[in-house]
């Protein structure tokens, strides 16, 4: 029998609601430790969810700890209780929390990658990849984070166009969405472009963010540059649940 999902307008994202029934099952004891929990393919069938959203709410079960993905076996129960784990999250703080969040992608080009880019996808040097340049800022504000994002050849060619619905949104059309990461946090001065995109002076301290997004084959998808006005965020440790 296909359990139901809510498809009205508002409500929480199909992945995220099959992650909290499978979180219940779980914390209920109808799946217990050990157990293989249904394959993609079964869960299109109970929740008439593509496979794509199934095995996004997996990899979410297998982030907190819960699930652990074994080949040969399928998707495993390690844990019915989420861990206790710390997150860090960089927060703008400009005093307008109440405008959204907006990104403008500025450009997308075919490079020559640096060599610290070309090393993290295995591709020579010589060998181009796609760049994707934007801002992320508030309405009426000015630009406060700069992102120079190189993405995998998978997804050649590719379009502003198909970014038009969000960057994460197109990578998860294109089963590509990010599965695990890896960030790494520094304080630079900027480049000449970055002074450029975000109006400041040479001598103004950015936060960068360099973060390595990985599928759930464990294939890099992107290699992100996120450069943040100092003076726009904070870096935000949290032990929780």
């Amino acid at each position: 029998m296909k359990e139901e999902l809510d498809y009205s307008r508002g409500a929480k994202p199909l992945y995220a609601q099959l992650y909290d029934i499978l979180l219940e099952k779980l914390k209920t004891g109808q799946y217990k430790k050990n157990d293989v929990l249904p394959t993609e393919a079964e869960f299109e069938e109970i929740f008439g969810v593509s496979r794509i959203t199934a095995r996004r709410a997996l990899a979410e079960l297998a982030a907190k700890g819960l699930v652990k993905r074994q080949a040969g076996i399928g998707t495993m129960v390690i844990s019915t209780s989420e861990k206790q784990e710390v997150k860090t999250r960089v927060r703008l703080v400009d005093g307008q929390q109440q405008h959204p969040i907006e990104r403008n992608n500025l450009k997308l080009e075919q490079l020559s990658p640096p060599q610290t880019v070309s090393e993290a996808f295995g591709v020579d040097e010589s060998c181009p990849l796609t760049l994707l340049t934007r801002t992320i800022y508030r309405q009426n504000e000015q630009p406060a984070q700069v992102n120079y994002i190189w993405l995998t050849q998978r997804l050649q060619p590719l379009t502003l166009d198909a970014l038009s619905g969000g960057l994460y949104s197109m990578l998860e059309e294109k089963d590509e969405n990010i599965d695990s990461f890896q960030d790494v946090i520094t304080a630079e001065l900027p480049t000449e472009e970055d002074c450029q995109i975000l109006a400041i002076s040479p001598a103004e301290p950015l936060l960068v963010k360099t973060r390595k997004g990985y599928n759930d084959r464990g294939e890099l998808v992107e290699f992100s540059i996120a450069k943040h006005l100092a003076s726009c965020y904070q870096y935000i440790v949290e032990n929780s649940r």
